[in-house]
């Protein structure tokens, strides 16, 4: 898989050079006929396309570590069907999603339009046409943009990359911690009637001094793969499974010596029953647990067999 991330890193540096230039053309302007209106523009997106080639940068490391197979967890491979339904159900969801940011920011718009037209007079009434337009146009990304997801995401590699760093899915790079956006949680979902098993990776990114957005990227788990999948879930939420352990032995056989387990009535090694009282051990030694005893003591502070 290429790693694209490094081109966008290139052309931000290349487009910073330019606003560069743009700065020192706006300085030998006359400052009142659009020098400063230059030099601040220039400036700005100076500083705008530094950050986001440091985002890039941030990506394309993460990505190129990713590939290189460093702390990677799981690599995925979907067939063609597979991959053709994930992108149907993200689809759906995203309209979905959309459809209801569409009410609640066209309801404020045709509020706004409502009040503008009843008493902002001549200039409310152009007003209220100008927010129309942008409702118009916020109704046309809404339906617009899921579409071209989808068949972006048609076009996309058939694979995941989960690892300790992050997850690269459909051709996309998604670093749990990088330049304006961290990882905020991960879930396991077992297969239901709408989705097979799924890997639930939830994000906060910031798109503004001080907006931040949560997202959540949806990795299907192939066939076979569901308990490593929610091993991954539990490692990166920091769950501790407990280790299955073997039963602690409490006791020796009184004939061959074997340990003996709980519950145990009769020696796995030789069969002599377990119950009897053990021999001696060595002396300052518990024949049971095998404790080290005090000189002088008559019953076992670990498992309170009494000495003979």
């Amino acid at each position: 898989m290429e790693n694209s991330q490094w081109k966008w890193v290139y052309i931000s540096l290349i487009a910073a050079v330019l606003f560069v230039i743009l700065i020192f053309v706006g300085s030998g302007m006359d400052g009142m006929s659009g020098g400063y209106a230059v030099s601040f523009i220039s400036f700005f997106l100076l500083l705008s396309s530094f950050a986001v080639a440091l985002l890039f940068f941030t990506r394309a490391r993460a990505m190129d570590d990713i590939l290189g197979g460093k702390n990677l967890l799981a690599h995925w491979v979907y067939p063609e069907d597979e991959t053709r339904k994930s992108a149907e159900r993200e689809y759906v969801s995203y309209m979905e999603n959309n459809r209801a940011l569409l009410y609640v920011v066209g309801g404020f718009l045709v509020i706004a339009m409502i009040l503008m037209i009843i008493f902002g007079g001549e200039a409310g009434v152009a007003t209220a046409g100008m927010l129309f337009v942008v409702l118009i146009i916020v109704a046309i990304v809404s339906v617009v943009a899921p579409k071209l997801e989808r068949n972006r995401a048609l076009k996309a590699p058939r694979d995941a990359y989960i690892s300790d760093t992050g997850i690269i899915y459909e051709g996309g790079i998604y670093p749990f911690r990088s330049f304006l956006m961290r990882m905020d949680g991960v879930s396991y979902e077992k297969e239901t009637a709408k989705h097979p098993p799924v890997l639930f990776f939830s994000f906060i990114q910031l798109v503004g001094l001080y907006i931040l957005r949560p997202f959540e990227i949806s990795i299907p788990v192939p066939p076979g793969e569901e308990e490593k999948a929610r091993r991954i879930a539990n490692r990166m939420s920091g769950v501790v499974e407990e280790e299955e352990t073997p039963d602690s032995p409490v006791g020796v056989c009184t004939a061959c010596g074997v340990a003996v387990k709980p519950g145990d009535q009769y020696c796995e090694a030789c069969g002599a029953k377990a119950t009897s009282d053990p021999k001696p051990g060595s002396p300052g030694t518990c024949p049971v647990c095998g404790n080290t005893l005090k000189p002088g003591t008559k019953f076992c502070g670990s498992c309170g067999y009494k000495q003979q």
